[in-house]
């Protein structure tokens, strides 16, 4: 565990675990003989198998939202929002903001009365002109997204923006490829929507590379129904800006 807990449901601290060195910034410090998947397909959100995946994910970002006596959340890969407009239905007042593209944002535009959305590519943005007063009380949530991305790194960037611009802090989550598959799992994952799947220290290490300052970091329910503490939760925020 790195941090404090903040308050929410079902996170949990991981076990130090033991292991080979990290891999180097080009392999996005996976694992140097790890596999990468190549192309990954669109990925729809349009399953209903009746299985919450990551269901704790958003009311962990709610408490954030809270403690930092903001009133926004800006979901990066809200595919269709479903997560999104279950939280707006608590809080009504807040301001919401979903990023995607192609089917899973014009479905969020056609069936969503709530929220902004916005269309970008988060392999390709690395900047959104959001509203400054908007940011500066708005928490970021990236849930189960950053693994689907052929290159990550716009993402981060954008990420970063959007903190340097003033939201409070943002929040990953992400397989945790010691409790899926096992840390030595060679890849690539057995989802085929997942380009690549991190252990704890490897994300952590790509986070802090990038400049992040690691608020907490541990455990959350991968769904619903198997409860299994299986998905990385991280929240960051910015060394230079300290709240």
């Amino acid at each position: 565990m790195v941090g404090t807990p903040e308050p929410a449901a079902a996170v949990a601290p991981y076990p130090v675990l033991s292991h080979q060195p990290l891999g180097a910034a080009d392999t996005y410090f996976i694992r140097a003989d790890y596999r990468h998947r190549s192309a990954v397909e669109y990925f729809t959100d349009s399953a209903d198998d009746g299985v919450v995946w990551q269901p704790d994910v958003y009311p962990y970002t709610a408490s954030l939202v809270l403690r930092h006596c903001a009133d926004a959340v800006i979901d990066l890969g809200c595919g269709r929002a479903a997560k999104l407009a279950a939280l707006a239905a608590e809080q009504p007042s807040w301001s919401y903001t979903g990023v995607d593209f192609g089917p899973n944002l014009a479905w969020c535009s056609a069936n969503h009365p709530f929220g902004e959305w916005i269309d970008a590519d988060l392999e390709k943005t690395e900047h959104l002109q959001i509203d400054p007063t908007l940011l500066r009380s708005a928490i970021i949530v990236c849930s189960d997204v950053i693994e689907h991305l052929l290159d990550p790194l716009p993402l981060l960037t954008l990420t970063r923006s959007l903190l340097t611009d003033g939201c409070r802090a943002a929040v990953f989550s992400t397989p945790a490829r010691e409790f899926r598959s096992g840390y030595d799992a060679p890849g690539p994952p057995r989802n085929t929507s997942h380009v690549r799947e991190w252990a704890c220290d490897e994300f952590q290490a790509l986070l802090r590379h990038h400049g992040f300052e690691i608020h907490y970091a541990g455990l959350t329910r991968s769904d619903d129904a198997s409860n299994g503490m299986s998905t990385q939760l991280v929240t960051v925020g910015l060394p230079e800006v300290r709240r």
